[in-house]
C-alpha cells in the first residue's frame, strides 16, 4: 500500500459540515458576549442617569394665568427623580412656551435632562455662580392642554 498525502486530499462532506457548525458557533457565542455588554453598558448608563437626575435642584415657576400647575409640574418632575426645591408663580404669567432655563452648567447637559422629561424643546442658558438651582422650568401656555370630554365626564 503506498502513502497517502493528505493535504492533497479533497475535503468530504463531514470535514464542510465541521466547518460550518464551528464557524457558526463562534458567531453565535460572540453574539451572546457582544449582547450580554451591550445590556450592561445600558444598564450602567440607566443607573448613572438616575443618580445624575437626582442630584439636579429644580425651580418650577407657573407663568400662565392657570392656577396649580406649577404643583402638577412638580409632582411630576418629582416622580421621575428630579429634586424640585421651589415652586411659585412667575413675574409674568404670559409665557407663550414653556422654558427650561440652565443656572449652573455650561454644556446645559442638567436643563437637558428636564427638557427631556417635559418634552420641552426651548432651553435657555442664563448662568447664575451664587444660585443653589440648576435648573428653573418657566410654565407657559403650551403646557395647558385642554381636557377631552369622556363619557362619565372630564378626565
Amino acid at each position: 500500500m503506498s502513502p497517502v498525502d493528505l493535504k492533497k486530499r479533497p475535503a468530504g462532506k463531514g470535514r464542510k459540515k465541521m466547518m460550518f457548525a464551528a464557524v457558526l458557533l463562534l458567531v453565535v457565542v460572540c453574539g451572546a458576549v457582544g449582547l450580554s455588554l451591550y445590556w450592561r453598558w445600558k444598564g450602567n448608563r440607566e443607573i448613572e442617569k438616575k443618580r445624575r437626575i437626582a442630584q439636579i435642584r429644580v425651580q418650577v415657576l407657573n407663568g400662565t394665568k392657570e392656577a396649580g400647575l406649577a404643583q402638577k409640574m412638580a409632582d411630576e418632575l418629582r416622580r421621575r427623580g428630579f429634586d424640585v426645591v421651589d415652586i411659585a408663580n412667575a413675574e409674568n404669567d404670559s409665557f407663550p412656551e414653556t422654558v427650561v432655563v440652565d443656572r449652573a452648567d455650561n454644556s446645559t447637559g442638567n436643563a437637558a435632562y428636564v427638557a427631556e422629561a417635559l418634552k420641552c424643546k426651548n432651553i435657555i442658558p442664563q448662568l447664575e455662580s451664587r444660585s443653589y438651582l440648576e435648573v428653573t422650568v418657566i410654565i407657559g401656555k403650551d403646557y395647558i392642554r385642554p381636557q377631552k370630554k369622556g363619557f362619565l365626564g372630564r378626565f
